[in-house]
């Protein structure tokens, strides 16, 4: 042979998102890190709003309303989602999931119990919901079904991680601007549920987003949903000029 040495690496062309792609722990305290101007848009303007409307009965009620619908479609997502899963599902995830569709229920009572304290009254369910299934569109739970997570374990880490994660900034916010103990007593308790929701998401994520096909259809749809979930706050508070200022960052 001659003298020539050949080197074989020169002709092996590395992948640069491979070479550059972080650890799904990385990825997703990367993805917590980026979510703080969505959490403080939703803060202020939850701050802004109930300081605001403190002694406007009418409001309020209309308002926790909505919230309280919420909570039981939030309550019945998750059941759905527990109810379909693959007879091979880890059993820890399933005790997990259970409850989280507990707490939603839990949640559902205690702003039922918040609107009730404010009318004076028994709550009519049926007509609740149908009043405001006009505004279904303007509700959190419904992401849910925007982001197909009930049939994509990946979309629901993301919902639980951004969306429970953004609820739990702002019930506790609730539960600090708002005078009345009765209600920010329950708002204080949903805050610390939600918070062990956005957990859950974390932890599920962290065992998904090993690959870079995971991440980028994570990156793909992420700033939508933060931009969504910034309108669905937006529509029940008002939306401020600084929380709008926050949230350029996701353009």
């Amino acid at each position: 042979m001659g003298g020539h040495r050949i080197n074989i690496y020169t002709f092996i062309k590395e992948d640069p998102k491979e070479k550059h792609m972080l650890t799904a722990k990385e990825f997703v305290a990367k993805i917590e890190a980026d979510n703080e101007s969505l959490f403080r848009a939703g803060e202020m303007q939850i701050k802004a709003y109930y300081e605001k409307n403190a002694d406007n009965k009418d409001e309020l009620i209309d308002n926790f309303t909505g919230r309280m619908v919420n909570e039981r479609m939030n309550m019945e997502e998750i059941s759905r989602e527990v109810a379909a899963a693959a007879p091979g599902t880890d059993p820890e995830k399933l005790i997990l999931l259970s409850k989280q569709a507990h707490d939603e229920a839990k949640h559902f009572q205690f702003v039922k119990e918040v609107v009730e304290y404010l009318s004076g009254k028994e709550i009519d369910m049926q007509e609740a919901v149908e009043s405001h299934a006009k505004k279904l569109e303007l509700k959190g739970a419904m992401l849910i079904k925007k982001y197909n997570c009930n049939s994509n374990p990946l979309m629901l880490g993301l919902y639980q991680l951004l969306a429970e994660g953004r609820a739990a900034r702002n019930w506790g916010m609730m539960a600090e601007c708002i005078e009345d103990k009765f209600i920010s007593s329950r708002y204080a308790k949903i805050a610390k549920d939600e918070m062990f929701h956005a957990t859950l998401g974390r932890m599920e994520l962290e065992k998904l987003c090993d690959t870079q096909e995971a991440q980028d259809e994570i990156n793909a749809v992420i700033n939508d949903f933060r931009r969504d979930l910034h309108a669905i706050n937006s529509a029940k508070t008002g939306e401020l000029p600084e929380a709008r200022e926050l949230m350029a960052v996701y353009a």
